[in-house]
């Protein structure tokens, strides 16, 4: 069986530019059309993850 897999990348070096927005609306919009979504979590603050519902211990 052959899987093909694509890459996304929401980036900027500058803060308050909407990434994490973009990333979270992006990623549940992918999940509700049935794609496997891997969202990664690179921010020191971790809002992407608490966004999504993860929340630290």
């Amino acid at each position: 069986m052959k899987h093909s897999a694509q890459i996304i990348v929401c980036c900027a070096q500058k803060g308050g530019v909407a990434k994490t927005v973009t990333t979270h609306n992006l990623s549940i919009a992918l999940s509700r059309t049935g794609k496997k979504v891997l969202a990664v979590d690179m921010d020191y603050q971790s809002n992407l993850t608490c966004c999504l519902g993860n929340h630290a211990a």
